[in-house]
């Protein structure tokens, strides 16, 4: 907010040093209105193009539209200051003092009746999220031991799972927002970036998590049988992991500070040791029943088991990786960061549809701009209301521009109705009133704002804004109430311009929400049938690939909010019901992808790794019954895909038709016994390793994913005939 009108202040300033007074001042001056007009095209058009936060881009372009108006408007009576020289009492410096003291209250009344820093609040959410992830893979456990397999248990595992993941994305976001409490530096800014590592933590776990909760049995215990055999080994290893994280003298206890003492340093050494110690035990414990037994190196009973057994060793990894850097600082290129921020800031491709969104914005300010001199003589309020209605959230663009128009109108008539209605104005008990009048209904309109859903926080925030200008107006002999034609001007201008925009988004839009959602779902999968066919082909995945899997979920899910809103008109209603079991099946892929890209790495004594992929495969994709189950997997990722495809595109007919002539490759399964057998003479037990550097377990978890796949390609399939 301050930037932006910081922005809007400065171009004034330069604009009056070049030409003193503007227009009103134009015989003594050399005023050129060209150049006036030069400098809105080019100062509006990169506050809109450039990358910058929606805040900082309303109050440039509102506080922009304002100042220029009256530096045009040959008969202003607004004081600028000049030459350079600043004028405390001048326009924009007084709106500058004004945006700038409160957002300084704003904070400094976090601060009161006790500092509320941001850091304590997510650090104590922290908290809570680890407790509860500790809490969910207790359950997942007890469903793989067998103790508690029910389906009860496991859609309580599943709903808990998904909570934690909307938390731990609403975490990351406030991580990134709290920088300005301590600026990155001191306490704070080690807490902050202690904070930001410890989520990543979370969902790094999360993701190893989601891939054994999915993966359970419940219908049927665990074949094997083996792991009732570690069921101490493990429950100690889960106490381990979660006295490490959560308890005390554990990772969460050292955030607050910021800064880790020698002795709190030596203690989550101590733990990690532990936890190293544990997943040696159990992992020859573990290749030692299977010896005793007499079980085949790999067996397709225990395939389950080996899963599970290495995940838990990753998750205990991972929180050993995390226990033994803590208290090591991140190495930071700030030449780089500052490199790329600045890249980053007018990159025009930065989203989907970037370009077409200054495009749509550009014109409607231009418009609304030309409409505010020419037809409104001079009149900033239009364009000013096209700056805070902008938004590139399309899909709901007419719902939330009515919206607007609600919270715009209430705020202008609202007050009127009742400082008409109510003794505002004289000393004593009229003023004590308006003070109360203000405080009650700000409050409410405020209270809207941050406890409302997202559909209508808005209208609140609107409608507070627009008050406060209604409100606060001199006592004359009819109170404090303005003209009834004042307030008519504002509601037309208003409606005009969400008219306007509503028009230009939905005639300029290049690309429907809907649209945008198919192509990051298709990309999603292309990226992802690309991972996997990279790892069975026994090269590396790459970890930027599967995070940008990961992204294009995300931006899938976006962009299916804005579908779900968007104006459909003559076309389908989109299939909201049908898409988020399709993007959760896809998060979970995603999942597999990163327990795949762990399992193509070799740890030993190495915190991160390094690949080792085509080593581990090179003895097994020399198998054709190997070649022959990557082939029925990713042969079913090509029909899975084509057919969401087709039924996103609303192509009822061939849809339909395909999903009639889809069909699952049955054989598939037989052929993943076929390859345990073919390859369990190739490999041979390793004693002396930990299961995260196992190669025979690590081979067991590629084969059991391919199986997983199949099954959440299955499911994606049963959304869509539900559908």
């Amino acid at each position: 907010a301050i930037l932006g009108t910081l922005v809007a202040v400065m171009n004034s300033l330069v604009l009056n040093a070049i030409f003193p007074g503007g227009a009103k001042n134009a015989k003594a001056n050399g005023y050129a209105e060209s150049i006036a007009w030069a400098d809105i095209v080019v100062v509006s058009f990169l506050l809109i193009f450039m990358n910058v936060s929606d805040r900082f881009r309303t109050f440039g372009l509102f506080y922009l539209a304002m100042f220029m108006m009256h530096f045009m408007n040959p008969e202003s009576t607004a004081i600028f200051s000049r030459n350079f020289e600043i004028n405390w009492n001048g326009t924009g410096i007084s709106y500058l003092l004004v945006c700038t003291s409160g957002c300084v209250l704003a904070i400094l009344f976090t601060l009161l009746p006790y500092p509320r820093l941001v850091s304590t609040t997510v650090l104590s959410e922290c908290t809570v999220t680890a407790a509860t992830v500790c809490v969910v893979i207790e359950q997942v456990t007890e469903i793989y031991l067998g103790s508690s397999a029910t389906s009860a248990l496991h859609s309580k595992c599943e709903k808990a799972a998904d909570g934690i993941a909307e938390k731990l994305k609403e975490l990351e976001s406030r991580t990134e927002l709290m920088w300005w409490e301590g600026f990155d530096i001191g306490r704070l800014g080690a807490r902050r970036h202690l904070l930001v590592r410890f989520v990543a933590l979370l969902k790094k776990l999360m993701d190893i998590v989601h891939g054994l909760e999915h993966a359970a049995r419940v219908e049927e215990p665990v074949e094997g049988g083996l792991l009732k055999e570690l069921t101490p080994e493990i429950q100690q290893l889960i106490s381990s992991m979660c006295a490490t994280l959560v308890g005390p003298g554990g990772i969460v206890d050292f955030m607050g500070d910021g800064d880790l003492a020698h002795h709190e340093v030596d203690t989550l050494l101590r733990r990690a040791e532990e936890l190293r110690r544990e997943v040696h035990s159990i992992s020859r414990h573990y290749t030692g029943l299977r010896v005793e037994g007499g079980h085949p190196t790999l067996s397709i009973f225990l395939l389950e088991e080996d899963y599970f057994v290495y995940n838990m060793s990753a998750l205990a990894h991972a929180v050993r990786e995390f226990a033994m850097t803590v208290q090591k600082p991140d190495e930071r290129d700030l030449q780089k960061e500052v490199e790329t921020s600045l890249l980053d800031l007018v990159d025009p491709n930065a989203t989907r549809g970037n370009l077409n969104f200054v495009f749509r914005a550009y014109v409607a300010y231009m418009v609304a701009f030309l409409a505010g001199v020419y037809v409104f003589g001079y009149d900033f309020l239009l364009p000013a209301t096209i700056a805070l209605v902008l938004s590139k959230f399309t899909g709901s663009a007419l719902e939330r521009n009515l919206g607007r128009m609600q919270g715009v109108v209430l705020g202008l008539v609202l007050p009127v109705i009742v400082l008409t209605q109510l003794p505002t104005c004289g000393n004593g008990a009229g003023t004590w009133a308006f003070l109360l009048l203000i405080f009650l209904f700000i409050g409410l309109c405020l209270y809207i704002y941050f406890s409302a859903t997202d559909r209508y926080a808005f209208i609140g925030m609107l409608t507070a804004a627009f008050a406060a200008q209604s409100f606060f107006q001199p006592c004359n002999g009819d109170g404090r109430v303005v003209g009834a034609s004042l307030h008519f001007f504002r509601v037309v201008v208003t409606i005009t311009a969400i008219f306007l925009m509503a028009v230009i988004d939905l005639s300029m839009t290049s690309e429907r929400p809907s649209e945008a959602f198919q192509f990051h779902t298709a990309e999603s999968l292309r990226l992802a049938k690309k991972a996997l066919t990279r790892f069975y082909d026994g090269r590396e995945m790459g970890k930027l690939l599967v995070s940008t899997v990961a992204l294009e979920v995300d931006r899938a899910q976006d962009m299916a909010v804005q579908a779900n809103h968007e104006p459909r008109f003559w076309r389908t209603a989109f299939p909201a019901r049908m898409v988020q079991p399709v993007l959760s099946e896809i998060e979970d892929l995603c999942a597999d992808l990163r327990i795949l890209h762990r399992a193509s790495h070799v740890y030993k004594t190495e915190h991160a790794g390094h690949p080792d992929i085509d080593a581990l495969l090179r003895p097994v994709r020399k198998e054709p019954v190997w070649k022959e189950c990557v082939s029925d997997m990713l042969t079913q990722f090509d029909a899975v895909s084509t057919l969401l495809a087709r039924v996103l595109a609303h192509e009822s007919s061939s849809a339909n038709e395909h999903l009639l002539n889809y069909q699952h490759n049955m054989q598939a399964n037989d052929r993943i016994e076929d390859l345990v057998d073919a390859i369990t003479p190739l490999l041979s037990y390793a004693p002396e390793l930990d299961v995260l550097d196992d190669p025979r377990a690590r081979i067991g978890v590629a084969i059991f994913i391919i199986n997983s796949v199949h099954n959440r390609l299955d499911f994606v399939v049963e959304a869509v005939m539900r559908y």
